[in-house]
């Protein structure tokens, strides 16, 4: 869709959604003041079975909104500077709020969240958001032409709270305690010694080299965002189209797509996206300006804060599991399975959120404790490692641009050279029922990867980002 409106000189709208079952519409630019160089952006914004409880969870699903921008008869798309007026609130920073929704404004102002202002549960459809976009802190004249993209990346709250490593359980590598085989309860963001002392944190079969996981390092503690689906087909689309056509087809891992760069559209639009390398996944979360988990976090966000944990248990809390059968409408976004709480034993990666509905429950959807979805199956989830080679990882975002010769994720501190930076959690769609227990929440199989461009059939993931 495209409109021409009366900003900069003109502005030809663009609006896209990335996330399974959001929506967005009525994408305008307006009220620009030329004085302070901004203009605000303008949109409505719908998804499903959203939430918001005080009770249990203490949580709330919400969408990432980031826009990205380029100046007429260049190719290069930017991403576009968001107001941030201390505390982050909609009316401290200059955004409108539609009736029923909370927007909070990172301080960095490369996106915002809205999210439900009041507990209740159900489909959002919220009309007139409006948000200050700094368009002069982003090199963009008065008198530009300037086009505009908006996303939107459905996400989860994951408040602070203690909770635990490891499951008293059998897993792989699992987490522990350092005098004995027991979960082990992370109560703040200070450094952890990793040793054989009651205080100290361990690993089964010694998999976790003794030393220090720096205070630096997200631990799961405090609070985050957590994409709520995996990277799906049409995400992943969404952002080889911005870029140019050299880096599109580096980043491009299979014959996904129909149509042309920068037109593509993905077979799928729905499914996860498989076949990624560590950096693809990186790159794009350098991209939506998020950043890539913790070891330590994707616990916290399959378990919960405060919660005993069950032995051996999967991202929905019990040992209760079952590979999904009997698909209805594959790969359209009406896509159904009429048996399963995991995507396992198959040829390909099920539709993001396809086993959630108004009437699931945590065990039936397949959902971690805060209701982010596919965490143990599916795709495998690409994490930063608690291991010496990942403890330099700190929690900072992307900015939103790609840099260097090559256009690739350009965070320094998501990245040094030792082999085992990242690794994975949860396991993926082609594994059969003998590899069960590589779908548990503590299990650490994958717990260290090579750090190259190798593209698994079961790579993939999501991002997240730090709560302020």
């Amino acid at each position: 869709m495209k409109k021409l409106f009366t900003f900069l000189s003109f502005v030809i709208m663009t609006h896209l959604s990335i996330a399974n079952n959001v929506t967005t519409a009525n994408v305008s630019v307006g009220s620009q003041n030329t004085s302070l160089h901004y203009s605000m952006v303008k949109f409505d914004i719908a998804w499903e079975n959203s939430w918001r409880t005080v009770t249990n969870e203490s949580n709330y699903d919400g969408c990432w909104i980031f826009v990205k921008f380029r100046k007429k008869n260049t190719y290069a798309w930017q991403h576009a500077t968001f107001n941030y007026v201390s505390p982050g609130t909609a009316g401290a920073s200059g955004h409108t709020e539609p009736s029923g929704s909370t927007i909070s404004t990172p301080s960095d102002g490369k996106g915002i969240f809205i999210y439900r202002n009041a507990v209740g549960n159900g489909n959002i459809n919220w009309t007139g958001a409006q948000l200050r976009w700094n368009y002069g802190a982003d090199g963009v004249a008065d008198n530009d032409s300037v086009e505009i993209k908006l996303f939107a990346v459905e996400v989860v709250y994951v408040p602070q709270g203690s909770f635990y490593l490891g499951s008293n359980g059998t897993e792989p590598y699992h987490l522990r305690r350092g005098d004995k085989d027991t979960c082990f309860n992370v109560t703040s963001e200070n450094a952890l010694t990793v040793g054989t002392l009651a205080s100290d944190l361990f690993s089964a079969s010694g998999t976790l080299q003794n030393g220090t996981i720096p205070a630096l390092y997200p631990k799961g503690f405090n609070s985050f965002w957590c994409m709520k689906y995996e990277i799906s087909q049409q995400q992943y689309a969404d952002f080889l189209n911005t870029l140019d056509a050299a880096t599109a087809t580096t980043r491009t891992p299979s014959a996904f797509t129909t149509g042309s760069h920068p037109a593509l559209v993905p077979n799928q639009p729905e499914r996860a996206m498989n076949s990624l390398s560590n950096d693809d996944v990186l790159s794009l979360l350098d991209w939506s300006a998020l950043r890539p988990m913790t070891e330590l976090e994707y616990e916290k966000a399959c378990r919960g804060a405060n919660q005993a944990p069950v032995p051996n248990e999967y991202a929905w809390g019990n040992t209760t599991i079952e590979f999904v059968q009997t698909p209805t409408d594959i790969g359209l976004s009406t896509e159904t399975w009429a048996s399963g709480n995991i995507g396992y034993n198959n040829s390909y990666p099920i539709r993001c959120g396809a086993l959630a509905t108004s009437t699931s429950t945590r065990q039936s959807s397949g959902g971690s404790f805060y209701g982010i979805m596919e965490m143990s199956g599916n795709i495998y989830e690409i994490v930063v490692s608690a291991d010496v080679p990942g403890r330099t990882f700190i929690s900072k975002h992307g900015d939103g641009n790609l840099g260097g010769a090559t256009q690739n994720f350009d965070v320094a501190e998501w990245y040094n050279s030792s082999p085992g930076f990242y690794g994975y959690r949860g396991d993926h769609y082609g594994q059969s029922s003998f590899y069960y227990s590589y779908a548990s929440i503590s299990s650490r199989v994958n717990y260290m990867t090579y750090y190259n461009n190798s593209r698994l059939a079961g790579g993939g993931g999501r991002g997240v980002r730090t709560a302020e």
